[in-house]
C-alpha cells in the first residue's frame, strides 16, 4: 500500500504557524491589559487612600495643597492607563479579527486534507480490489485448466 503524501503540507505548516502566532500576539496584548488594569486599581487605591488621610486631621494649607496635586497627579496618570487599556482593546480586537481569519484557513487546509486522504483511501481500495479480482481471476482459471 502507498503512503499519503499531502501536497500543501507546507501551505498547512505555515497555515499552522501563523495562527499559533496571532495567538501569541493576542495572548501578549491580554497580558498588557491585565497589567495596565492591575495599576489602574493601585492607582485607585492610592488615590482613596490619599482622600482617606486627610479626613479628620488638622492639617496645614500647604499640606493640602501638596495633597491635592498628588491626587490630581494620580487622576492624570489613571486617565493615560485608560487610554492606553483602550488602545490595546482595539488592538486585541484587530488581532482577534486577524486570528479567527488565520483559524478558518488553518481549518480550510485541514478540510482538504481530510478530503485528500479519504479520495486516497476510495483508490487504494479500488487497487487491492483489482488486485484481488485479478488473483480471484487467476485462481478461477488455474482450477478450471
Amino acid at each position: 500500500m502507498a503512503k499519503f503524501e499531502y501536497k500543501f503540507e507546507a501551505v498547512k505548516k505555515v497555515k499552522e504557524t501563523l495562527e499559533k502566532k496571532a495567538q501569541k500576539e493576542v495572548a501578549v496584548i491580554e497580558m498588557e491589559i491585565d497589567k495596565l488594569m492591575t495599576e489602574y486599581d493601585r492607582l485607585t487605591r492610592e488615590e482613596m487612600a490619599s482622600r482617606n488621610s486627610s479626613i479628620n486631621k488638622n492639617i496645614t494649607v500647604g499640606e493640602l495643597k501638596f495633597k491635592k496635586g498628588y491626587e490630581l497627579c494620580l487622576e492624570k496618570e489613571r486617565a493615560g492607563i485608560l487610554e492606553q487599556i483602550g488602545m490595546l482593546k482595539e488592538k486585541r480586537n484587530l488581532k482577534m479579527t486577524e486570528l479567527i481569519q488565520k483559524s478558518k484557513e488553518h481549518k480550510m487546509f485541514e478540510a482538504l486534507e481530510e478530503n485528500y486522504i479519504e479520495e486516497f483511501n476510495i483508490e487504494q481500495n479500488r487497487h487491492e480490489m483489482r488486485n484481488i479480482d485479478e488473483l480471484a481471476t487467476q485462481k478461477f482459471v488455474r482450477q478450471n485448466k
